[in-house]
């Protein structure tokens, strides 16, 4: 593929880091000019393909401008990786939303990241004819945007080095579970976990950047166990799977409805609420097994799950739209 000049949207953590440097890292290393934007106003005239990582409803004023551009607008992409409804086909209720999540709706705030707003977004731009290539990160959220009739491409959240490496550092914290604790749904899952015994260490933070870089991973390289609570019950969380099989942590998880790429029992361990102070105290007491899962997992996440294979069939499946507009462009010249 030709070096391409690429529009990346990329929002900027309350903390003030970007959320993916890394990405820019890996489309820059391949050759492609890079413009990064948290959400201003861009020249589309002067890109060959626009990327919006994440969720489209963080760039409200860059889908104005796509729609107002029409037929001069360029490729469009998203890689959506934020949580959606689930399919109808998990069972699973319908996600009800905290009053942080309802006052950002409210107020049309564009860090709002509920299920809801998420779908809303993408189906306004859909009905606009917009993405070109719209790409998930979980096949559930592929499976219930297909039931809302919105094609979309499956390609998992890859591996780094940004996520972290293996220290060989002492492993002092039997639990940890490193996530925003502005969830309701985590905060009770943790008291529920400390009344019957488990003590769980928590730590993360969208406003400390010591939740991030380094210092994360020397957090994570000091954890025996990593606990997956999710935000909504059934999501997939692939970076923090992602993150804990890099710094080799074993993953203890509340039940997914569909983990894949990861498999239960060969990457990480699943267990209900009740199930995960008997199933982690398992864990801790035979280190054998553990190790024996998470170097499976970390192997998985190192050598098969990169960013850059993730790349690499982004890339390939914007490619025709891609070579649709300089066809248009050829010809008109």
């Amino acid at each position: 593929m030709q070096h391409l000049r690429i529009i990346l949207c990329q929002r900027l953590l309350a903390n003030g880091q970007k959320e993916r440097p890394e990405l820019t890292v890996e489309l820059r290393a391949r050759g492609h000019h890079v413009l990064e934007t948290d959400d201003s106003d861009v020249d589309l005239a002067v890109c060959d393909l626009l990327w919006m990582q994440g969720n489209a409803n963080w760039y409200p004023r860059v889908c104005r401008q796509l729609v107002a551009t029409a037929r001069r607008r360029p490729p469009t992409l998203i890689w959506h990786t934020e949580p959606l409804p689930p399919p109808s086909a998990s069972g699973l209720p319908r996600p009800r939303l905290e009053l942080r999540e309802l006052a950002k709706i409210i107020l049309r705030d564009r860090r709002a990241t509920d299920v809801y707003s998420n779908f809303s977004r993408l189906r306004w731009l859909v009905r606009r004819g917009l993405p070109d290539c719209l790409v998930v990160s979980g096949r559930a959220r592929q499976e219930f945007l297909a039931e809302q009739g919105i094609g979309a491409h499956w390609v998992p959240t890859g591996f780094s080095p940004d996520h972290g490496r293996d220290l060989a550092l002492e492993r002092d914290i039997d639990v940890l579970f490193l996530g925003t604790l502005e969830v309701k749904r985590r905060r009770r899952a943790l008291k529920r976990l400390e009344r019957a015994g488990l003590h769980v260490t928590a730590e993360g933070s969208w406003y400390d950047a010591r939740g991030w870089g380094e210092h994360r991973t020397r957090l994570l390289n000091r954890a025996k166990i990593l606990l997956n609570l999710h935000r909504y019950a059934g999501e997939l969380s692939g970076v923090r799977l992602i993150l804990a099989l890099a710094n080799r942590c074993l993953v203890v998880s509340e039940p997914m409805y569909d983990a894949a790429p990861f498999v239960s029992g060969e990457h990480f361990v699943t267990a209900t609420l009740e199930e995960m102070p008997q199933v982690v105290g398992h864990y801790l007491c035979h280190p054998d097994e553990r190790n024996r899962i998470v170097a499976a997992g970390h192997r998985f996440v190192t050598e098969e799950l990169t960013l850059s294979r993730a790349v690499t069939t982004i890339l390939a499946l914007a490619h025709p739209a891609i070579e649709q507009r300089r066809a248009r462009e050829t010809s008109v010249q």
